[in-house]
């Protein structure tokens, strides 16, 4: 039953999905093109400009785990709230918990997927053009980005399953407050603090899903 219900989550997603993944290698390539025209023109200007300039050569990514958690959480929870199938769905032979978390899983593991393979593009790549003592900093600072995208994918899933208006309202200004946060430009190399910070935010975030979900299963207005 759990197969049935991640093939029809991969259907209404697929394309999306795609999407993201497009948009995402593209920001990479985009990335590595500047940083090899960089170091090709002068690279110790260029290194200079990154390692006591803090310039973030890699902006273009900014967006894109963000972009990839909208898409994907809209093209699985719009359908299901627009069409009503969510109460369908809570109905299945299993427990409404299993089923909830076998979605939010799904849609969690595919945005995991996407931003990976990103990623290890710009991580293999970029290990070509930029020594380690730049391109570690610089997946650390990509990396709290990738938690704000993800962060978003479980407050998209909150909104999907409040039954309540206001509270779903109430809950896109939160998500909106608290993604902001993850998604400002942060300099290179300063966010190993914040790191474990962020991490606690988008666990917290997965699991207040439990609560929304609840309250529409059981009608409680």
């Amino acid at each position: 039953m759990i197969l049935h219900l991640i093939y029809k989550e991969w259907l209404k997603t697929r394309w999306f999905a795609l999407i993201a993944l497009v948009v995402g290698v593209a920001a990479v390539v985009g990335i590595l093109a500047g940083v090899a025209s960089g170091v090709r023109a002068d690279a110790p200007f260029f290194f200079y400009q990154v390692i006591v300039g803090k310039v973030r050569f890699f902006d273009l990514f900014r967006f894109v785990p963000l972009l990839a958690a909208v898409l994907i959480g809209c093209s699985q929870f719009l359908p299901e709230v627009t069409d009503k199938r969510i109460k369908l769905s809570l109905h299945l032979p299993m427990p409404p918990t299993v089923v909830i978390y076998s979605m939010v899983l799904y849609g969690f593991v595919l945005l995991t997927l996407l931003v990976g393979i990103c990623l290890a593009l710009f991580a293999g790549l970029g290990s070509v053009w930029l020594p380690g003592e730049i391109l570690v900093p610089a997946l650390k600072t990509m990396l709290v980005w990738v938690l704000g995208g993800m962060t978003a994918y479980f407050w998209i899933a909150m909104m999907a399953f409040e039954p309540v208006g206001r509270y779903r309202f109430g809950y896109f200004i939160v998500a909106g407050l608290l993604v902001s946060v993850f998604m400002r430009r942060y300099p290179i190399g300063g966010v190993d603090v914040l790191l474990e910070i962020f991490a606690g935010l988008t666990l917290v975030s997965s699991f207040s899903v439990l609560f929304t979900a609840y309250r529409f299963n059981k009608g409680i207005l």
